[in-house]
């Protein structure tokens, strides 16, 4: 019986570039960050072109669905639609208000009775996995995850574009670069059960909120990972973006890993190549890291680890099998 997660479909529109493949290479193919100013600090940014910068939040998000959505063909139809979105969605009303306007614009997309919403950030897509595998284990033939988020929109309103001529001057002065780089996502795929795909060795998610930053869960999170690999972890994906306070969130429980960390180990940072994508990050590492695997560029056991801003954590092992084969690659 198939047991392994496929992609059928996938599609990536990044701030970079609306184009799938130039999205998933941007490490060897990278595109250079706008420099802003806002209240004297310099941050860098990047926007998806030909999208009013002016439109409300909500409405931003729509316009980036419909960008994504013309990638596929077909499209999501008479099928369960996993929708991943950014926590300032998380409050009833303001959900209930994004979800009224997301069915006037697209009345069939959630219109299969399993479609679920996860307004939970960065981990929302691998809290969104977790439901689609068990989609899938029910008899689903396909289920698909749909991710949006717009970090860098309530940067825009906020901050005026530089010319490369005025911003040398202020580096030249001296002023600091914000090294985080806001940008924004949409990220969609379409998943199926397969003999040949990505097997997953331990998923959990701690949707614990609170005032206060309780890392206790996450270590917890690795020690449950660090339990289940059985052997040690070839690449590990961090959700770090330039901030050292999302660092400091994993880091002091990195020692939790420590069985199944060795010098071969790689940690693998993609949101210092495609900037900051909020709720679509965690959607876009889970990609790279599939792609990684049936293109045979990564093999062995691999790590995901999201952080939220609002504490959502999520922690997933992952390996390769290919089918009439019980070991990973």
């Amino acid at each position: 019986m198939a047991s392994c997660i496929a992609l059928k479909q996938h599609a990536v529109i990044v701030g970079k570039t609306s184009d799938t493949d130039w999205a998933l290479q941007l490490d060897v193919m990278p595109v250079d960050p706008i420099l802003i100013q806002q209240a004297g600090q310099l941050r860098q940014v990047n926007t998806l072109s030909g999208i009013d910068a002016a439109l409300p939040f909500n409405s931003r998000l729509l316009a980036m669905l419909t960008r994504l959505l013309a990638q596929f063909e077909p499209g999501p139809a008479n099928a369960p639609v996993l929708l991943v979105l950014p926590e300032l969605l998380a409050n009833e009303t303001v959900l209930s208000a994004f979800v009224q306007q997301l069915r006037q614009q697209f009345p069939t997309l959630l219109s299969h009775g399993g479609c679920q919403l996860f307004p939970y950030g960065r981990s929302a897509g691998l809290m969104a996995l977790s439901a689609a595998r068990q989609l899938l284990e029910s008899g689903e033939p396909v289920v698909w995850i749909i991710g949006l988020d717009s970090p860098v929109a309530l940067l825009q309103t906020m901050g005026s574009e530089l010319s490369a001529s005025a911003a040398q001057q202020l580096i030249s002065e001296d002023q600091q670069v914000e090294q985080v780089v806001w940008s924004e996502g949409a990220i969609g795929m379409a998943l199926q059960h397969s003999d040949t795909g990505l097997s997953c060795q331990y998923l959990a998610s701690d949707a614990t909120v609170g005032n206060d930053v309780d890392e206790l869960a996450l270590a917890q999170l690795f020690k449950g990972a660090a339990s289940q690999a059985g052997s040690s972890m070839a690449q590990l994906y961090m959700p770090d973006n330039g901030l050292s306070e999302l660092t400091a969130c994993w880091q002091p429980h990195y020692l939790h890993l420590a069985p199944v960390i060795s010098k071969t180990s790689q940690l693998c940072f993609p949101a210092y190549t495609t900037g900051e994508l909020g709720a679509a990050g965690g959607l876009y590492r889970f990609l790279l890291l599939y792609l990684s695997y049936s293109n045979a560029s990564q093999s062995g056991l691999s790590l995901q680890c999201e952080i939220s801003e609002r504490l959502y954590r999520a922690v997933a092992v992952f390996s390769w099998q290919n089918a009439g084969s019980l070991s990973e690659n």
